[in-house]
């Protein structure tokens, strides 16, 4: 029993040993800040529970039990934690699918999985969503590949799978429609009905908040790097990431040597693979790696570009997230192909040939380790932010975000390109650019924010913009001292706003004049009471204007919203909740989720108990 115990245990302890050994550094106090990866103090509730941008709702569900949890332990702390037990997840998942292999080949598929560029570099870039997709695909993959075997197994790996939101939806959609394929459309409408509800969670939030974003950045930037032909074999090496300074290992001659030699133990052990998944998961590791590379070969990408500019192919833009499962199979079939491989050599020599994968993914892995090249160096935020968001938070009202850009290279994190972290930080309803200013799409808006455009052009007479701030409902300006805030001074000479909080690092206005959330068109202002943020009660008054973004789907009572020309909420005459329909619908999705999950998890106890009451075990 004792040795039974250790032999479980020990996955876990070298998941926790890798976790510990990528994260180095990030494990001291301090948030972590590099190109995506925000983890602020306190990670706010995203919008896109509840079906409402103005930001496309990437981090939903997942980001809901992030926030949570940082207010009971701290944003970074909760967004450590989350990276730490995916790559344990990830590198025990692994280990489980070779069940009938030696402890060298289950060590070789978990350290090449779980340690692999690609996972690293996710992981550096801060798309935590990614991370926690990979971590449960090899668990769920040996279900979802047999989707009609066994309902409730499916279900609540549809469940798990799409809880990490929208690339965790695209794995789990390649491996269902796989298996209902191989199944020759076994139960085919029962299946797809069952992994369908169950991303309902993301989805729905999905679609209402990719409708109203706005032009959005050429696809072309986000293409897997990928040239021919070793750019392909530092893909299957776990590269190809399309911020080619972003990539953490599996580059250069050395990353496309292991990719070939990879490919050639994948060639020798992929017919070992246990035989209730092998063929299928083979199938899906070609489709993974087919729209991995679609983006980037040369002959098909325009082809691709042509299909990620739709609105719902976006989706698709960063194609290298789907080689995700490529890897799933690639490890462990590399793994089993250096055991065919030892059993032809003499055997002496057996040991090493088998311990040969590990060895591999440990040299793609080392760049990643300890801190993935700096990118996980914990940073501190100035004490005058904490004090410019205790000024708003008291006087609560929508914030513009300058200098107008969506990523600043901070100086108080070691000068890396971070994505603005003041929409995080301070919470709440902020002004903000979401365009990466890739010179090809000058117009980009990666949110559907309508006061977004209306920014810019104020930009060049700061000097007098107060008026058109108070016309967009804006009541507080934050001026970060980072990039070319200098540029952003003449904002000092604007009788109409009143600068309450001036530091070395950061200054803060307040517009004077602001009327109030909401004012009917006599500029008197009318009380609101908020319960959640897509219900509240207004005032019973004639027509009225709201200073939040305008999006489709706003009722007051049962009358339609519009937009202003400035892209605020105008509200019709009349009484009632002003209330945002599809957030009804967000709710009503994972209240059927999370109790269908109740439902067949007691369903199973009370058949396991059963069970045993009628098949005691003998005395």
């Amino acid at each position: 029993m004792g040795q039974t115990r250790r032999l479980r245990a020990a996955p876990w302890v070298g998941g926790a040993a890798l976790a510990v050994l990528v994260l180095g550094p990030a494990l001291g106090p301090g948030s972590l800040l590099n190109l995506d990866l925000v983890f602020t103090p306190t990670i706010p509730v995203p919008r896109g529970v509840w079906a409402l941008g103005p930001d496309l709702s990437r981090r939903v569900p997942l980001g809901v039990a992030l926030a949570w949890a940082s207010t009971v332990i701290g944003g970074p702390a909760a967004g450590k934690v989350l990276i730490g037990v995916a790559l344990a997840a990830a590198f025990v998942g692994a280990w489980r699918l070779l069940p009938s292999a030696g402890v060298p080949t289950r060590l070789g598929a978990a350290v090449l999985y779980a340690a692999s560029p690609f996972l690293l570099t996710r992981v550096a870039v801060g798309h935590w969503g990614v991370v926690a997709a990979v971590a449960v695909l090899p668990w769920a993959l040996p279900v979802l590949l047999r989707p009609g075997a066994q309902l409730r197994r499916t279900w609540l790996w549809s469940v798990a799978i799409g809880a990490t939101g929208v690339t965790g939806g695209i794995f789990g959609a390649v491996l269902v429609v796989t298996g209902v394929v191989a199944d020759r459309g076994r139960l085919a409408a029962k299946v797809l009905a069952v992994f369908l509800v169950a991303q309902l969670p993301w989805l729905i939030p999905g679609i209402f908040t990719v409708g109203s974003a706005g032009p959005l950045s050429n696809p072309r930037h986000y293409a897997t790097h990928a040239s021919v032909p070793f750019g392909v074999l530092r893909v299957a090496a776990g590269g190809g990431f399309w911020r080619v300074p972003s990539q953490v290992g599996a580059s250069g001659v050395g990353g496309a040597v292991l990719g070939a030699a990879l490919l050639v133990l994948v060639l020798l052990g992929a017919r070992d693979l246990p035989a209730s998944w092998r063929w299928r998961a083979t199938a899906a590791a070609g489709i993974g790696m087919a729209l991995t590379l679609a983006s980037g070969l040369p002959g098909i990408r325009s082809l691709f570009v042509d299909l990620t500019t739709t609105t719902f192919g976006g989706a698709l833009r960063d194609s290298q997230r789907l080689l995700g499962l490529f890897l799933v199979w690639m490890a462990p079939a590399a793994a089993l192909g250096a055991v065919r491989l030892a059993a032809q050599a003499v055997p002496a020599l057996e040991p090493t040939i088998e311990v040969l994968p590990a060895v591999a993914g440990v040299v793609l892995a080392a760049p990643g380790f300890w801190g993935a090249g700096g990118a996980l160096e914990p940073a501190t935020f100035p004490t005058a932010w904490a004090r410019a968001s205790s000024q708003v938070h008291r006087q609560p009202g929508p914030l513009l975000a300058l200098p107008w850009h969506e990523y600043l290279n901070l100086k108080f994190a070691d000068d890396r390109r971070v994505l603005n972290p003041v929409p995080d930080y301070f919470g709440g309803d902020v002004l903000a650019s979401s365009n990466p200013e890739f010179a090809d799409s000058p117009h980009a808006r990666e949110q559907g924010d309508p006061r977004e455009e209306q920014i810019p052009p104020l930009l060049d007479h700061l000097d007098h913009a107060s008026d058109s701030f108070r016309a967009l409902g804006i009541r507080w300006v934050v001026l970060p001292h980072e990039v070319d805030w200098r540029d952003y001074t003449a904002i000092n000479q604007d009788a109409g706003l009143e600068r309450t909080l001036s530091t070395p690092t950061l200054d803060l206005y307040r517009v004077r004049g602001w009327q109030g959330p909401v004012v009917d068109t006599r500029g008197r202002r009318l009380h609101v009471d908020t319960l959640v943020q897509p219900w509240s009660w207004v005032s019973p008054s004639g027509p009225a204007t709201w200073t939040r973004p305008a999006v489709a789907g706003w009722l007051r009572g049962t009358s339609s919203t519009r937009s202003t020309a400035t892209g605020l909420l105008s509200l019709p005459g009349g009484r009632g909740p002003v209330w945002y329909w599809p957030a009804a619908l967000a709710m009503a999705a994972d209240i059927v989720v999370f109790g269908g999950v109740v439902w067949v998890v007691a369903r199973g106890h009370r058949a396991k108990r059963r069970d045993e009451v009628e098949s005691p075990l003998p005395d």
